[in-house]
């Protein structure tokens, strides 16, 4: 907590705001700061309650404007905009009151897209034409408030990506609620000329840059999991479109993976099998006492280092895993010095090292990196030896910019297992170059079953799927862009580079080739389904609807005039619930379907043609009416065969009746009648379009 505290005061003492460059016009630039914002967003004087803050950053001056209403009825605007009148950012939210809304949008994508390009005209006309709106053709789910626009900065007809603007329109209001600007307003874009073709690109990122074996871990599973693919320890580095130099595109900076923790005290009398496991689990944990021992024994933590804040925590994916943190601090005063160490509570391994010593900033450093390199390799043999075997320094090309005197070295030792680096698993490690210290120290390490390398597709086949499905894109980039708050931006250049297009994950599966998603499964586009055959249904526009909304059937052909079974009903409507479930997960959809409520366990029969009044109570078991559904007695007949309604299901009927769920058809429902596909679909549309 010191350390957070510490870094928040420097913070703090980076934004201050010089008086001397507000001067006299301070008044003034806020005067008009306040009037521009209410033409632009039509803020009227109902919202009768107003404050403000400002501040600086690189000599700029920000006013952050925030307007609400005293009666409470209209919500809350704020408008960030700069002295000389540049809006980075809008919000409006809205009153709970206000938000009376279906699930059904009442615009389409194509029309919010036009809302927010006039939008940028109107705001910031300055940059309407050098932006590229970046098509996401992905459905927009059930309880999105709207639709959400990523407009790229274009220089030259290339892509900056780090510059950009994002528009969220409402899909009920069709009003802008949301709005983004990050701009560099001094950048210098290098010009087209003389580049290095796209094959010499290739040549140099397989020789420079390259693909690595790499065990990665997947995180959509209860358990400790690691997937084989071939990809890249390095994907900050591009390839310089000029020169053919590696340079970095973004700043690469690990933070180590956090351990959650939680109460081990518990209550009750006996234990279950689950709570005799925890005990199990917690059995070996060293006393906070002799944690403090280890620590100090470990790193020579001297007496005037007083004990503070010490917790227990649990870690998040090997739950027998606990460690103990400690906080120490050089005479109860932290700017004199601090140490945060955290141990492993079982075999005192250390975990993880923070050190802050104060040094005046004109110290001359005397250890140069080699003689740092040393140092760390010194400190992992003391602390990990049993480790260094088992990991190799990444030696990331052109990371760091080389600076006239290095304050900071930070190395990163991964785990090598066989021919395969593990992600997530090494030790990151910081040698103070003054003082010859370990400053920081992470080691993330985790004992798995990993996947064997036996069935290992060539580098080369590997290198072919990367450049013809992944692809290669020239785009501009800032080297170090994160690490230029402290240097003169003035004259600061995007220069072009070659890089991994970004559309597809760098993750080939290692035996079989395919393109993986992050968590190891066969990586799928996010497309708005579209259907060759819907054109002569009568539901044509409700199931293109559906779709923009991912609430689909899998499939070009969606079949409207065939008749529709339980597991396809039941999968539309669960995608209608909100629920990320693939149609050929059928335990795990039945499983989400049970525990809602929407299906007993002795309805299951996923190849069943639906009937009408079934679709009916399944429906309304999703709106949670399945308790006023059952007081059959307080319903009249509605239909001129409701006397063919299931007696249990005539309260489902009316319900979705009076819901306009269901309709009759020249007075009549026909319950017993077998629904097509077309008919499920516009069940499903009229539940999301008469439900809050």
């Amino acid at each position: 907590m010191k350390k957070i505290l510490f870094l928040l005061s420097l913070v703090l003492l980076m934004t201050s705001i010089p008086t001397a460059s507000y001067g006299q016009n301070y008044d003034k630039q806020l005067e008009e700061a306040i009037l521009k914002s209410k033409k632009l967003f039509g803020i009227t004087d109902e919202y009768d309650k107003f404050d403000y803050s400002v501040s600086t950053y690189n000599d700029e001056i920000v006013f952050y404007l925030n307007w609400h209403d005293s009666k409470e009825a209209l919500g809350y605007i704020t408008v960030t905009i700069t002295a000389d009148g540049t809006v980075t950012s809008y919000n409006k939210w809205y009153t709970t009151s206000q938000r009376d809304r279906t699930k059904l949008p009442n615009m389409s994508k194509e029309e919010g897209l036009t809302i927010a390009n006039k939008f940028i005209e109107k705001v910031s006309p300055e940059y309407k034409d050098r932006v590229q709106y970046v098509e996401r053709n992905q459905p927009y789910y059930v309880y999105s408030e709207g639709y959400n626009y990523l407009f790229v900065r274009v220089e030259n007809e290339i892509p900056y990506y780090g510059n950009s603007i994002e528009v969220f329109v409402d899909n009920h209001t069709a009003e802008v609620t949301r709005y983004y600007v990050n701009w560099d307003k001094d950048l210098n874009f290098t010009d087209k000329s003389d580049l290095i073709s796209l094959d010499q690109a290739k040549d140099i990122y397989k020789n420079k840059i390259g693909l690595d074996l790499i065990y990665k871990q997947k995180y959509d599973t209860d358990k400790l999991e690691y997937y084989l693919v071939y990809s890249s320890l390095n994907t900050n580095l591009s390839i310089d479109a000029k020169n053919g130099d590696i340079v970095s595109d973004y700043y690469y900076y690990r933070i180590a993976e956090d351990v959650v923790g939680e109460s081990l005290a518990a209550g009750g009398g006996g234990l279950s099998p689950q709570e005799a496991a925890a005990v199990e689990d917690i059995k070996g944990i060293i006393t906070k006492e002799e944690a403090e021992k280890a620590a100090r024994d470990l790193l020579d933590i001297s007496d005037d280092y007083k004990l503070g804040y010490v917790s227990l925590y649990r870690d998040v994916y090997v739950r027998d895993n606990y460690y103990w943190s400690m906080d120490f601090t050089k005479d109860d005063d932290y700017s004199r010095g601090g140490i945060y160490v955290s141990i492993n509570a079982k075999n005192k391994e250390l975990i993880s090292l923070y050190s802050y010593d104060p040094i005046t900033e004109d110290t001359e450093p005397k250890y140069d990196k080699e003689k740092a390199l040393d140092i760390a390799e010194e400190f992992i043999d003391k602390v990990a030896k049993n480790k260094k075997e088992f990991v190799v320094l990444n030696e990331n090309p052109s990371v760091v910019r080389p600076l006239e005197k290095e304050k900071y070295y930070t190395f990163h030792f991964i785990r090598k297992f066989d021919k395969a680096y593990v992600q997530n698993n090494g030790i990151y490690i910081t040698v103070n170059a003054i003082n010859g210290k370990v400053t920081d120290y992470n080691l993330s390490w985790y004992e798995v079953d990993f996947p064997l390398q036996d069935q290992v597709m060539s580098l080369d086949k590997a290198y072919d799927i990367l450049f013809e499905e992944i692809g290669m894109e020239l785009k501009y980039v800032v080297p170090h862009k994160a690490d230029m708050d402290g240097r003169n931006k003035e004259n600061e250049e995007a220069i072009l580079v070659y890089g991994i297009k970004t559309n597809k994950p760098l993750n080939i599966d290692a035996n079989s080739g395919l393109i993986l998603d992050y968590n190891g499964k066969p990586y799928k586009e996010y497309e708005v389904p579209t259907y060759i055959d819907i054109d002569l249904s009568y539901a044509k526009d409700k199931i293109i609807a559906l779709a923009q909304l991912g609430i689909a059937l899998p499939g070009e052909e969606f079949r409207p005039e065939e008749k529709m079974i339980q597991r396809d009903f039941l999968y539309l409507l669960a995608k209608a619930d909100y629920a990320y479930i693939d149609l050929e997960d059928e335990e795990k959809l039945y499983g989400y379907l049970t525990s809602r409520g929407i299906i007993k366990e002795e309805e299951k029969a996923p190849e069943k043609f639906v009937t009408k009044e079934e679709a009916i109570k399944y429906i309304i078991r999703a709106l949670n009416y399945e308790e006023i559904a059952e007081l059959t007695d307080i319903f009249k007949d509605i239909f001129e065969d409701s006397k063919d309604i299931s007696e249990e299901l005539k309260g489902y009927v009316a319900i979705a009746y009076g819901l306009k769920i269901v309709e009759g058809d020249k007075g009549k429902l026909y319950p017993k009648t077998e629904i097509k596909r077309e008919d499920g679909a516009v069940l499903i549309y009229n539940y999301l379009l008469n439900s809050k």
